[in-house]
């Protein structure tokens, strides 16, 4: 196996864990949403428009469709994520958006007639459960369970099957052309967030001067670093399934992700967001601490 199959997924999920602390800080620091996603998305299609440089091949307009679907399925998913946050909470959705390493393994088999060995049907059964185990935190608003539980669970299958298609499909256009033409589509879309954010600053919801910082001065160094980090751990994401094809052993490593989080918010506590309650830590380490045994043991399963 080559060695850059497993050091991206893995880097790829402590670039998220990192990137996400960052936005956090920001959003803490007067950042609106809305202007977060937006600026997260331009940045991450920039960041892919390098892959151009690559040698590659000249598309055919048949080879156009396939990158240009899964950058508006990415996109949903991201939407779906939103709402499912917006409706519920993290405490729900991000337990259920674990399901996606279980989805990318159903998707594989089903679509793409992928045969996968019992160990990767066991370790995505494992990882989806430690990532729930580590994600999860009690209490929180669930007075709107089951919608915030159909969004969580829209977006983990939305992005579950974008990793899928771009397994099958990149052989077909080519990854140098492939992941270029998805981010730059993601970008594109992103820009329906534009008029609703005009909207809200002609009302008075949003100040005008954080049409570029996105909040107030201080948060713009935890924006951009942010937004820099998901784009370089998306490249890495993408690079894995696109170069070297196994969506669901990328997946897998890629849910290291919670662990990572995990370990920042102990090492880093209220500066990367630990708001649990301190007559509650010592329940919530154990469960995180078996998720993320989960999560190894996992890993370890995929690695044989």
């Amino acid at each position: 196996m080559n060695p850059s199959a497993l050091i991206l997924p893995l880097g790829a999920g402590f670039g998220y864990a990192c990137g996400a602390v960052a936005i956090k800080r920001a959003l803490s620091a007067g950042a609106s949403g809305a202007w977060v996603n937006l600026l997260c998305n331009l940045v991450m299609a920039g960041f892919f428009q390098g892959l151009w440089f690559l040698p590659g091949h000249p598309l055919s307009c048949s080879q156009l469709v396939p990158p240009i679907l899964c950058g508006l399925l990415f996109f949903l998913g991201q939407i779906f994520t939103f709402k499912a946050i917006e409706t519920g909470d993290v405490s729900v959705a991000t337990p259920l958006l674990g399901a996606k390493v279980l989805l990318v393994a159903v998707f594989s088999f089903f679509l793409i007639g992928k045969s996968l060995p019992h160990a990767i049907w066991t370790a995505a059964l494992m990882a989806s459960l430690g990532i729930a185990l580590i994600s999860y935190s009690p209490g929180g608003n669930h007075s709107r369970l089951l919608e915030a539980v159909v969004w969580s669970l829209a977006a983990a299958g939305v992005f579950a099957l974008t990793d899928v298609l771009v397994q099958r499909w990149v052989p077909f256009v080519g990854y140098s052309r492939f992941a270029p033409l998805m981010f730059g589509s993601l970008g594109l879309f992103s820009v329906v967030y534009i008029p609703s954010l005009i909207k809200s600053i002609a009302s008075g919801r949003v100040a005008s001067d954080s049409l570029f910082v996105g909040g107030s001065l201080s948060s713009m160094p935890w924006l951009l670093g942010g937004a820099l980090l998901l784009a370089v751990q998306a490249l890495a994401m993408y690079s894995a399934i696109g170069l070297f094809g196994s969506a669901t052993m990328t997946n897998i490593l890629y849910g290291s992700r919670c662990l990572w989080s995990v370990l920042l918010v102990w090492a880093l506590g209220s500066i990367a967001g630990d708001t649990s309650p301190p007559q509650q830590r010592g329940s919530i380490m154990i469960r995180r601490l078996i998720g993320a045994l989960l999560l190894f043991a996992a890993m370890s399963l995929v690695l044989r």
